[in-house]
C-alpha cells in the first residue's frame, strides 16, 4: 500500500512537473540579481510642450541629490519622441495634409540642451520611442471621422498626444479602426529607419534601447529596430499587436523574461513596476514593489510617464515631492540597492557579468524556488501534492 501511494505521488509530481516545464526552465534561464536594482524609465519627453525642459531640470536636481553605496546617482531614462504634429501648416493648409515638426526645431533647442547635459551628468539615459506617438496617417483618417481629433491636429501651440485616445497613442499599428490593422511592413521599415537617424542627428550616437509606444509592436518591429542597431527591448512581460475592439492593447503572440533573446538577437527586459505619482500612488507603493523584485531576484524598472511632471505648478511641485520621498524611501529599505541604465543591465546580462550577476548554484536554487512560486496554479498544485513541502526542505538545505 504505502509503496503504491508513493507511485502515486511520484506520477503526480511528474505531470506537475511536466506541465510546467516551459514555465520551470524560464525562471532558471532568466538571470539573478546579485543586489537590488532599481532603474527608472519614463516615456514621453521630446517633441511637445516647451515646459518639458522646466520639468527636466527639476529631476536633475532631485536625482543628483541622491546616491547609492557606490556614489552613483539614479538614471531617468527618457523615451524620446521625435516629431509632433506641426498644426499651424495643418490648419493654413485645411487639414488635408499631415505635417509633423521634429526635435530638431530651434523652438526645442533648450529641452535638447538639458537632455544632453543629463546626459553627460550621468542621471539620463535615452530610449527610442518613436517619431510620433501615433502612426500620423491613422490618426488623418481618424481625424476625418472625429472632430475632437481634428481640432486637436489644427490647434493653436504644440499639443500634447496624452489628450488623444488611447488607442491612436499606438504607433505601430492602424488604430483608426478597431480591431485595429496592420501597418505596411516596407513602410514600418522606412519609419524606422528614419527615426533612428532622426535620433542620431539629434543625440550624437545611435539608438540601442527601444520601447513601443504603449507597448504594441510586432516582429517585424524587433527586425527593423535590430537592422537600425537597436539591441535591447523594453517590454511588460509581453508582446502586444495589435488595439482589439473595444481599444485595449492586445493580440498577445508571445511572452518573456528578462534576458530571453528575441528573434532578431534583441534582449528583453521587463519592466513592470509603475508609479505614477498624479495616479496618486505613493512611495510606500513603489518600496513594497522594489523589495518584491528583489527577493525575486529581478531588476525593478519603473514606469513613470512625462505628465507627472508638465502641467498646473502645484500638480508638478506635488510630484516632484512624491518622487524624491520615494528615492528616500528606496534608499532606507534597500541599502544595498544600485543604479544602472537599462543598457549596462542588458549588457552585464548577455555576458553574464559576474560583479552584478550571479552565478553560484545555491543562490540561484534559491531565488528560483522563490519564482516557481509566483507562477499561477503551480504553487496551489504543489502543495496538494505535497511538492511544496520537498521544495520548501530544498531551500532550507540551501540556506533559503
Amino acid at each position: 500500500m504505502l509503496g503504491y501511494l508513493t507511485l502515486l505521488i511520484i506520477l503526480a509530481w511528474s505531470s506537475l512537473l511536466g506541465f510546467y516545464a516551459r514555465d520551470l526552465r524560464r525562471c532558471w534561464r532568466e538571470p539573478v540579481l546579485r543586489f537590488p536594482v532599481v532603474i527608472f524609465e519614463s516615456d514621453d519627453w521630446g517633441a511637445g510642450p516647451l515646459d518639458q525642459a522646466a520639468a527636466l531640470e527639476n529631476l536633475r536636481a532631485i536625482l543628483a541629490s541622491c546616491k547609492d553605496r557606490t556614489g552613483r546617482s539614479p538614471v531617468i531614462t527618457l523615451g524620446i519622441i521625435l516629431a509632433i504634429a506641426d498644426t499651424k501648416r495643418i490648419r493654413d493648409g485645411g487639414g488635408a495634409e499631415y505635417y509633423s515638426a521634429s526635435l530638431l526645431e530651434r523652438v526645442y533647442d533648450p529641452l535638447r540642451e538639458v537632455i544632453h547635459a543629463g546626459g553627460r551628468q550621468g542621471v539620463f539615459a535615452l530610449h527610442l520611442h518613436g517619431m510620433e506617438h501615433y502612426w500620423p496617417q491613422a490618426l488623418m483618417q481618424a481625424a476625418a471621422k472625429d472632430t475632437n481629433i481634428r481640432d486637436w491636429l489644427q490647434s493653436n501651440g504644440i499639443p500634447s498626444t496624452e489628450s488623444l485616445p488611447s488607442p491612436l497613442q499606438s504607433r505601430w499599428t492602424d488604430a483608426s479602426v478597431l480591431p485595429s490593422r496592420a501597418l505596411d511592413k516596407e513602410a514600418l521599415r522606412s519609419a524606422i529607419s528614419d527615426e533612428a537617424n532622426l535620433f542620431a542627428t539629434c543625440f550624437n550616437a545611435r539608438p540601442r534601447v527601444a520601447v513601443a509606444t504603449t507597448f504594441v509592436w510586432t516582429e517585424e518591429i524587433e527586425t527593423a529596430w535590430a537592422s537600425e542597431g537597436i539591441d535591447v527591448v523594453i517590454t511588460p512581460g509581453a508582446r502586444n499587436t495589435c488595439r482589439e475592439a473595444t481599444g485595449k492593447p492586445g493580440g498577445v503572440d508571445k511572452r518573456m523574461v528578462n534576458g530571453e533573446l528575441s528573434n532578431s538577437g534583441q534582449l528583453y527586459l521587463v519592466r513592470d513596476v509603475y508609479f505614477e505619482p498624479s495616479l496618486g500612488h505613493l512611495p510606500e507603493r513603489l518600496v513594497h514593489d522594489a523589495q518584491r523584485c528583489s527577493h525575486l531576484g529581478r531588476p525593478c524598472l519603473v514606469e513613470m510617464h512625462r505628465f507627472n511632471f508638465i502641467g498646473p505648478p502645484e500638480k508638478c511641485a506635488l510630484n516632484f515631492r512624491t518622487l524624491k520621498a520615494a528615492l528616500e524611501q528606496l534608499q532606507r529599505a534597500l541599502p544595498d540597492m544600485r543604479f544602472l541604465t537599462s543598457l549596462e543591465l542588458a549588457d552585464a546580462m548577455r555576458t553574464r557579468m559576474p560583479e552584478i550577476i550571479e552565478s553560484k548554484p545555491a543562490p540561484r536554487i534559491r531565488i528560483w524556488l522563490r519564482r516557481i512560486e509566483q507562477l499561477r496554479g503551480f504553487s496551489k498544485l504543489s502543495r496538494l501534492s505535497g511538492l511544496a513541502a520537498s521544495l520548501w526542505l530544498l531551500g532550507k538545505a540551501l540556506g533559503g
